[in-house]
């Protein structure tokens, strides 16, 4: 059941003159709002003043709020659409070689022999976004990387970032051998003799990866500087921050300065490793992080946890198995090991995501959720599962009666290559069929917030709606597109990537809808994206993205 707060709707039956007693310090005029608030959804202008939307109405009503100081901006009939919230994100805190849409090895090798020309003598060569389908018979082995790079150690991670390939200097280096075992919750791939092919499996990837070394304050400062400049050029006012780093370091030193000082260019709320195992003092730092952070730039109050890998690994956990195998792939805990830390986190008052890729893995999530539940009652967790690509049609229903999140990533429908021809295939028709199907959880009446899994994918909003509705490709193909069940309308993607997402935060307060009272934060459009053809909504631009009524991008001058 939707919880949705009514108390900023009171606002709405106030005269304008009582809200906005005292002069807006801006007022945008002219506009076509969707407001997203189904008791006033449309509008034509609005007045901010404090970083809050003090009217919102028709243009006679809040030009009525200015003042002789208040900025006035005509819209000039744009559409307008509260901000775009990333339910699903990661900050890349490393510098790696782009590998996305190499399509093949001459490619990936090209692509990093470019990336390393400035690296010194000896020098790690990381890079990203390698999918199966680049190597022949979709296997990846460290021969074609060997080749290239005799002498430098090599590790480029697939574009989940759930396996990783190594090539024979980064082994070495590693000491990963013939005699080296699979750690926990990981597989190293091997050949004749057992000799490794380079490829690592989940947590395998870090008897190699631990070797590299770790950014600095001065490379994480510039990744944030870029990484959120981008997402506002894209209309992202706010992320759900899933990378499950300890709060300290580099990165948690950043946002807690960037807060403090009031210069953060959107929002964020964090999240703290969901381990089954922590320490009652862990439990207590995170508590405590979720009290000292309640303020509109940062929070905390989550906990990310993984449950199982992905499709293209064969590491999703599945009630059957893969299609022309035996294998089902890997869950991370057993069902009473998760169970027991669900009910910890949730005992403390913390929310629990849990990545839950295939369908056994997304049922024992919600069946740790359901035991939290018994034993603690009926309470406002707001627990997540996130991706749920391939779930069960047996547990739709559960997500609503059990009041948890459905955290899926609309871009990770697009028909490309490797869905088509490494992804689909694993799983089989019937599945495939279901897989990152937005339809049904909608039809389930569950909460499903929209997200990118950045840098998976694009964060590029208009993007994941363009996928959402059309399930297509950029190109448009396949023609209809690809499982067309599963397609959604594009006011149903935008209250997933708005006020859906802003309730799967403990937001729906402060942002998510525009409505007096929230906070300004909305995005100025182009074109009218709920008017154009589905085929067309790439077309559409950001042209304005404002937070907390702070201009954070501006396609103009």
């Amino acid at each position: 059941m939707r919880h949705y707060s009514l108390l900023p709707a009171i606002c709405l039956l106030l005269p304008l003159s009582r809200v906005a007693a005292q002069p807006a310090d801006a007022i945008y005029v002219n506009a076509r709002v969707w407001t997203g608030d189904s008791l006033q959804p449309a509008a034509e202008a609005f007045a901010v003043r404090g970083g809050r939307l003090v009217a919102v109405g028709r243009n006679d009503e809040v030009r009525a709020s200015a003042g002789p100081s208040t900025r006035v901006v005509d819209l000039g009939g744009k559409r307008v659409v509260p901000g775009f919230i990333d339910a699903h994100w990661h900050l890349p805190t490393q510098s790696r070689a782009d590998l996305v849409g190499a399509g093949n090895v001459r490619e990936i090798v090209r692509r990093l022999q470019a990336w390393a020309t400035s690296l010194p003598a000896g020098a790690w060569v990381v890079g990203r976004g390698w999918t199966p389908t680049d190597f022949p018979q979709n296997a990846a082995h460290k021969q074609h990387l060997d080749a290239a790079f005799p002498d430098q150690p090599v590790l480029i991670t697939d574009r989940d970032g759930h396996q990783a390939l190594a090539n024979s200097v980064a082994l070495r280096l590693a000491k990963v051998t013939a005699a080296t075992k699979d750690p926990a919750q990981g597989v190293i791939e091997r050949g004749a003799g057992g000799e490794p092919t380079g490829l690592l499996k989940e947590s395998a990837s870090g008897l190699v990866s631990r070797l590299i070394p770790s950014p600095t304050r001065a490379d994480i400062a510039r990744r944030l500087h870029e990484e959120t400049q981008a997402a506002a050029r894209l209309g992202i006012t706010m992320v759900h921050e899933a990378s499950r780093r300890e709060p300290e370091g580099h990165v948690f030193d950043a946002l807690a300065a960037a807060a403090a000082a009031n210069t953060m260019r959107l929002r964020w709320y964090v999240s703290v490793p969901f381990n089954p195992n922590a320490t009652r003092a862990q439990l207590a730092r995170y508590v405590q992080l979720k009290r000292q952070y309640t303020g509109p730039w940062l929070r905390y109050g989550i906990a990310k946890g993984m449950l199982d890998g992905t499709v293209d690994a064969q590491t999703a956990a599945m009630l059957e198995p893969y299609a022309n195998t035996d294998a089902t792939g890997l869950p991370f805990w057993t069902a009473s090991v998760l169970d027991r830390g669900v009910a910890r986190y949730d005992s403390a008052g913390l929310q629990v995501e849990l990545h839950a890729i295939g369908d056994k893995a997304v049922r024992m999530a919600l069946d740790a959720f359901a035991g939290a539940r018994r034993r603690h009652g009926v309470r406002d967790s707001r627990h997540r599962v996130e991706h749920i690509e391939v779930p069960s049609v047996r547990d739709l229903p559960r997500f609503r009666q059990l009041g948890v999140i459905a955290s899926t990533q609309a871009i990770f429908a697009t028909p490309d290559v490797t869905t088509l021809t490494n992804y689909a295939p694993l799983l089989g028709p019937k599945r495939a069929a279901l897989s990152n199907n937005f339809r049904q959880f909608d039809d389930a009446g569950a909460v499903q917030a929209f997200g990118s899994d950045y840098p998976v994918f694009p964060m590029d909003v208009m993007r994941g709606i363009y996928t959402a509705v059309t399930r297509m490709t950029p190109e448009g193909t396949p023609a209809g597109g690809w499982y067309p069940a599963g397609r959604i309308g594009v006011e149903a993607a935008l209250r997933h990537y708005t006020r859906d997402a802003a309730y799967a935060a403990f937001m729906e307060n402060d942002v998510g809808v525009l409505r007096t009272g929230m906070l300004a934060d909305f995005v100025v459009l182009s074109d009218d994206l709920l008017a154009v053809p589905p085929a067309q909504l790439m077309r559409v631009k950001v042209l304005r993205t404002v937070v907390g009524g702070r201009e954070s991008f501006s396609a103009t001058p």
